[in-house]
């Protein structure tokens, strides 16, 4: 018997060790970092039947291209998206790199979040937002 109950799927999909199945996340705080990336690397309007559902991310890096201008509009890109689709996950903290001058259409957030029914839990979440 398993000593763990799975509480999600892992994504991108793969193969589960034990079962033969899907690889599945042992925890709610993995199950969220899972879906918060899902959530924020997922276009609105890329899913036909969700219109609303994702994130901004991608449109913002063709926004003007001022760093501190951008810096904001992706964290409330981030912050809106979650409010709306995981309303469990607070967003900590926001952080945005971009190279400007070399690779204007490319950003690395790093994403502080916690889950506000579990007591001192907190992760960190890092991706890359391209065209």
């Amino acid at each position: 018997m398993a000593d763990t109950v799975p509480v999600g799927i892992i994504l991108p999909y793969s193969r589960g060790e034990n079962d033969g199945f899907f690889a599945q996340t042992d925890s709610m705080l993995h199950r969220a970092r899972i879906n918060l990336a899902f959530l924020l690397q997922t276009a609105k309007g890329e899913r036909p039947m969700m219109p609303t559902y994702g994130s901004d991310l991608r449109a913002i890096l063709f926004d003007p291209n001022v760093e501190d201008y951008s810096d904001e509009m992706f964290e409330d890109a981030v912050r809106e998206a979650a409010e709306a689709w995981m309303p469990e996950v607070d967003i900590d903290t926001v952080m945005t790199e971009r190279d400007l001058t070399n690779n204007p259409y490319t950003a690395t957030l790093k994403i502080g979040f916690s889950l506000n029914n579990i007591p001192d839990s907190s992760l960190e979440i890092e991706f890359v937002v391209e065209v």
